[in-house]
């Protein structure tokens, strides 16, 4: 079993290290039922009156970092999926198919069903390919 961290309020600040990123992020933005996916519902868990967040606890951290949650994804890409964890939005996306295509992948990885959709729906208007056809409005 991982390690958890424990917090007695969705205020307090985490730090998510991804691919050589560091991230600060507030536990209640990983809990965030509009926006939040699989894979944070796994690693954040409400218990009574305590939030546990599996991750690391180190004696001795770079940076002095001790508490983090470690995820093995490219750090750049989550800076977008972050945003979207955020405000529940694309932001300003690279309109090129890799950029976006990869960030799919993220999605994918991170159970962000919503963000997928809407990153399929940008790539279908970029691209006009019917892989990526998707039924929605133009208000979105």
């Amino acid at each position: 079993m991982a390690p958890e961290l424990s917090f007695n309020s969705e205020d307090a600040w985490i730090n998510i290290f991804v691919g050589g990123q560091l991230y600060p992020i507030q536990v209640k933005t990983l809990m965030n039922p509009q926006t939040s996916g699989s894979y944070f519902k796994d690693v954040v868990k409400i218990l009574d009156a305590n939030i546990k967040v599996r991750g690391v606890q180190w004696e001795q951290s770079p940076n002095h970092i001790k508490n983090r949650v470690e995820i093995d994804r490219d750090g750049l890409l989550f800076r977008e999926v972050l945003q979207y964890l955020r405000n529940g939005k694309l932001t300003s996306l690279p309109p090129d198919q890799f950029t976006l295509e990869a960030l799919m992948a993220e999605a994918d990885f991170f159970g962000l069903e919503k963000y997928r959709e809407m990153l399929k729906r940008k790539l279908w208007k970029l691209t006009g390919k019917r892989q990526y056809y998707a039924c929605y409005s133009d208000s979105e």
